[in-house]
């Protein structure tokens, strides 16, 4: 009999000696993602998926998400939209009634995000995206909504005000884009500058994203001759429009993208046919940007190639900042998982009171949850790089322009 009280007593220390396991496995922040991991974004997609998985491991290398002196490690959980906006609000469902996570992240595309973050809205979920940035997006009155990103009539600005600094200056211009949320909005965007710069509107089209004859439409452009082309764009659109000014061989002294060159699979895969694109561009790592977990704004760039053997896209860099500001706003807060309602109500007063500098640069939302004060940035391949050309204060290299014809390039 005192045999057995001793292992009884013993196992009572033990138990009040050895963690238990359950807990600890659960201890953690569970942060959900519905993007485009395949499909026609899925380029894009994959590249916010390497974002904030970057973001989850420097953050778990420090031990974790720390709330009232404890860590918590950050668990992220993907869920492939397969580019169907449809398919986002169904997931965004998923984790919110299913999967019960405590966070949730924005994926990519406008359409997508749009879908998304009504569904996260209705659940009262914060969500932050760096992969969406449509002026429509803020003007439904949500609270649970934020980019980091500017708005798309504005992103696009760098684009058309650095013709300001061309020699001679852009006299015409043509604007085409695909006609979903964010190219048309940036199709929009290039216009309302032109108008302000005085340059000549002489072609403007939307096509659909299906569009396969992209030849026809810049043969039609060539009869215009125009000094300039603005084209709202993603990767796909991007690509498809430099192999047909290739095909039907015009190139106008300028030709700029709204999104696309600055996604590395644009330079692979046209080589010294990128040469001389612009791109607009929200984040560059000459900028002086830093913060206490990534560094610099150049560390950063350096140790996201050492990672994944390429240098990020801003798209990438917007979302690691977006899900810095959410891990302050929760350690501030000193919200403990599993994150309530309550919780998570308190999280997005927060989001809409905060205002942080971080690696990507400041980040401030206003009212409607978009970035109040983000600059745009323009970038220009130049010998197989993007070089920041825009503004004038962080310009690497002067811009090249007028860019070669085809038949002169070697």
């Amino acid at each position: 009999m005192k045999y057995v009280k001793v292992l009884l007593w013993m196992a009572v220390l033990l138990g009040l000696l050895v963690p238990d396991l359950s807990v600890a496995q659960t201890a953690k922040f569970r942060i959900g993602c519905a993007l485009p991991l395949t499909g026609v974004f899925g380029k894009e997609g994959n590249l916010v998926k390497d974002a904030y998985t970057f973001w989850a491991e420097a953050v778990n290398a420090r031990g974790g998400i720390t709330v009232a002196g404890k860590k918590y490690a950050a668990e992220m959980v993907f869920f492939d939209d397969k580019s169907d906006k449809a398919e986002s609000a169904k997931l965004v469902e998923r984790m919110a009634t299913l999967e019960k996570l405590d966070l949730i992240l924005g994926g990519f595309g406008t359409d997508s995000v749009f879908a998304a973050s009504a569904i996260s809205e209705k659940y009262k979920y914060p969500m932050i995206s760096g992969g969406a940035s449509s002026n429509k997006l803020f003007e439904r009155g949500f609270k649970y909504y934020f980019s980091t990103l500017g708005k798309a009539t504005e992103e696009v600005r760098g684009c058309v005000e650095i013709t300001n600094s061309l020699n001679p200056k852009p006299k015409t211009a043509a604007i085409i884009g695909s006609d979903i949320l964010f190219t048309a909005l940036a199709a929009e965007g290039y216009r309302t500058y032109l108008k302000k710069l005085n340059i000549e509107e002489v072609y403007f089209e939307l096509f659909p994203l299906s569009l396969e004859d992209y030849n026809s439409l810049l043969f039609k452009i060539k009869q215009k001759n125009p000094d300039v082309l603005l084209v709202g764009s993603h990767l796909k659109v991007a690509l498809s429009v430099m192999k047909a000014l290739k095909e039907v061989d015009f190139m106008p002294k300028m030709v700029a993208f709204s999104y696309g060159p600055t996604v590395p699979d644009f330079i692979k895969s046209l080589g010294k046919d990128a040469e001389y694109v612009v791109a607009a561009a929200e984040w560059a790592p000459n900028l002086p940007y830093k913060d206490s977990v990534f560094g610099t704004a150049r560390e950063l760039n350096d140790n996201y190639f050492k990672k994944f053997g390429r240098y990020p896209d801003y798209v990438e860099v917007a979302s690691i900042g977006g899900a810095l500001v959410q891990q302050w706003s929760i350690e501030k807060l000193g919200i403990a998982p599993p994150l309530k309602e309550a919780g998570r109500v308190k999280l997005m007063e927060e989001l809409h009171q905060g205002d942080w500098m971080t690696v990507y640069g400041r980040i401030q939302f206003g009212a409607d949850g978009a970035n109040v004060d983000h600059p745009p940035v323009a970038v220009q391949v130049q010998d197989g790089k993007l070089v920041t050309v825009f503004p004038k204060e962080v310009v690497e290299k002067p811009v090249l322009y007028p860019a070669k014809a085809w038949r002169e390039r070697k």
